[in-house]
């Protein structure tokens, strides 16, 4: 004879369960409709209990999902397994996505299957783990250009020097007086030389953060405007410029001539990449990111983007852009510094530099700077 306690406290039990909000439990006859659910469908897919009964399994996943028999894949994977757990995207009743965790059971028989589904919403945890993984991506990437940084930075100052003994050589020479004009212009082309590679020493100086930086605290709008014909020069005729400033940004601590040259640069590059004919957007929004080199915490930045309607960056060879001499142009047509440059500028500033994809289609590159806050 049964116990009667038991069974008052399995009766409160399956009241409890049905009760349940934290998770959705589903229970489902071997075509897959929906015949039995508790309260947490309604706090996890909107519907009440009412209307969810009665419906085929597949309304709770996308028209995609659900074209592709994704529904039935995991209902048959269920009655062949007697259990199953997994993680894929549902559709609530509004029709917005969330990433969810799947336990499916087979409590039926053989003769009427059954199958008990308990879902569960990891949207957030799915997130955490996704800002987790891209914070190590970047503090991994930064290692790496600050291992390069600090190779490049000290074969520049060697570089250097022995620039300067040459270039102080061929001043001397110059300064005896010769008639031999072949000598005349071999000593030009050893100093026209001489200056190419002072130009490269800076770049890599730049990369290696051995640069001195001035940071100003300033407006982008007003940096932006203030140099905005020297701009328009450097894109050409052929080349709209369009600029579009978000309203109210915070100010920046920046070194004006510095961001003056790296938009520049990023400026002549899109020029390149579309041959000289295209669309450039000057862009400038704050937005809260992760901190480089943090662990993990968000912060407000202000980033300012390059973005043309060139043919953009492949994917393959994106983690490479920043990387000294790394170019994708001809031999003799770019050091492959000048991306470098800019990392390097902005990781001295205390933010990034960023590649996406541009509204425009082409290539988008991102400057990004913490907000400087007013000091007391």
């Amino acid at each position: 004879m049964a116990d009667p306690q038991l069974a008052v406290t399995e009766g409160a039990l399956a009241q409890g369960v049905m009760q349940l909000r934290s998770c959705a439990i589903l229970g489902l006859d071997g075509d897959g409709q929906i015949n039995a659910c508790n309260a947490g469908v309604e706090a996890i897919f909107g519907y009440s209990r009412d209307e969810l009964c009665g419906k085929g399994f597949a309304c709770l996943f996308s028209a995609a999902d659900a074209g592709r028999g994704a529904d039935r894949q995991v209902l048959e994977r269920a009655l062949e397994q007697n259990f199953e757990e997994m993680g894929l995207p549902m559709v609530r009743k509004d029709g917005t996505r969330f990433r969810a965790t799947l336990m499916l059971e087979q409590v039926g028989t053989a003769q009427q299957p059954q199958v008990l589904v308990v879902v569960r919403d990891i949207s957030e945890y799915f997130q955490t783990q996704k800002r987790v993984r891209e914070a190590q991506e970047i503090a991994l990437r930064a290692q790496r250009l600050d291992a390069v940084g600090k190779l490049t930075l000290g074969l520049s100052h060697d570089f250097n020097n022995l620039l300067s003994v040459i270039g102080n050589s061929l001043d001397m020479l110059a300064a005896r007086r010769t008639g031999d004009e072949s000598a005349r212009r071999i000593m030009d082309i050893a100093h026209r030389a001489v200056e190419r590679g002072t130009q490269l020493t800076r770049q890599m100086l730049a990369f290696g953060r051995g640069q001195t930086l001035v940071p100003q605290r300033s407006h982008v709008h007003d940096l932006v405007y203030g140099s905005l014909e020297l701009y328009r020069r450097v894109c050409g005729q052929t080349i709209q410029l369009g600029v579009e400033l978000e309203k109210d940004l915070p100010p920046i601590s920046v070194d004006v001539g510095q961001l003056e040259a790296a938009l520049l640069n990023l400026l002549s590059n899109s020029r390149d990449a579309m041959h000289g004919v295209g669309k450039v957007v000057l862009e400038a929004r704050k937005q809260t990111m992760l901190v480089p080199n943090g662990h993990g915490e968000e912060a407000p930045f202000v980033c300012i983007t390059v973005g043309d309607s060139g043919p953009g960056i492949q994917a393959e060879i994106q983690d490479s852009v920043f990387e000294p001499f790394f170019t994708t142009k001809g031999v003799g047509d770019g050091s492959g510094l000048g991306l470098s440059q800019v990392y390097g500028f902005a990781a001295q500033s205390g933010g990034t530099a960023i590649i996406g994809t541009s509204a425009l289609g082409g290539a988008a590159i991102s400057l990004c700077f913490p907000v400087a806050y007013a000091t007391a």
